[in-house]
């Protein structure tokens, strides 16, 4: 069976795109109008929250979710997220059709498989007032209709919340430092390797990923984890 990664999205996003209808459904409509609401109604501080950004950055940031109303820049997610853990992953050097194993969780879209279109937009979890609540409601459905095989959560805190509850078993990391220590940040670079030693092996089992060669990294010990399936540790050099 094909392993599925789960990745979260990333701030940095590559710009254009062929242009074209964002189709949505119910659930992404809600989230983008009420982004357009945010930025029209909502004022410069309000704006500055859902984007985290100030200046030039936030300007540019309120014009692409306005440009949601209408047809807008459109380009494959391993394509528009840029990323630190995207950028290891290297998606553009792998073959297409390996694109439709990796999902991720984006704060606009809810689940999105790496070769769907999605456009040019900045939003932070908190931005929205009942954001979280909102995605974790709505995945559920889309989650029941992954297709089968191992499936790795390669995510941060905030978008592993939005699984809480989902009962398939999935398989996690652990990254920590030389001393023990967990590593928050730079997780991004090794989460993106694991994810592109598995999409490059077309290999999810647990026991065969911590064989596998991790660039900077070594493999150190494997446990059950609280989703059902086993957690791997990756101690960085």
């Amino acid at each position: 069976m094909i392993p599925i990664i789960f990745l979260a999205p990333s701030e940095e996003k590559a710009p254009g795109g062929h242009t074209g209808k964002l189709t949505e459904s119910e659930a992404q409509k809600w989230v983008r109008e009420k982004l357009v609401e945010l930025v029209v109604h909502g004022g410069p501080q309000a704006c500055a929250k859902a984007f985290a950004v100030k200046d030039a950055a936030l300007h540019k940031a309120c014009e692409e979710a306005l440009a949601l109303r209408h047809p807008v820049p459109l380009m494959a997610a391993l394509e528009r997220y840029q990323g630190v853990a995207f950028g290891a992953l290297n998606a553009s050097s792998l073959p297409k059709d390996l694109w439709k194993q990796v999902f991720i969780l984006s704060n606009l879209r809810g689940l999105v498989r790496g070769d769907e279109a999605v456009p040019p937009y900045k939003l932070k979890m908190a931005g929205i007032p009942g954001l979280k609540a909102h995605w974790r409601k709505h995945l559920q459905p889309l989650l029941t209709q992954l297709p089968e095989g191992p499936l790795w959560e390669l995510l941060p805190g905030e978008h592993a919340d939005l699984l809480k509850g989902w009962p398939r078993p999935r398989h996690t990391l652990e990254i920590v430092n030389g001393e023990g220590n967990i590593i928050s940040h730079f997780s991004k670079l090794y989460r993106g390797r694991v994810a592109r030693w598995i999409l490059e092996h077309q290999q999810g089992d647990p026991a065969k990923v911590k064989r596998g060669r991790i660039d900077g990294c070594a493999w150190d010990g494997m446990l059950d984890n609280e989703c059902g399936g086993k957690e791997l540790r990756l101690v960085v050099r």
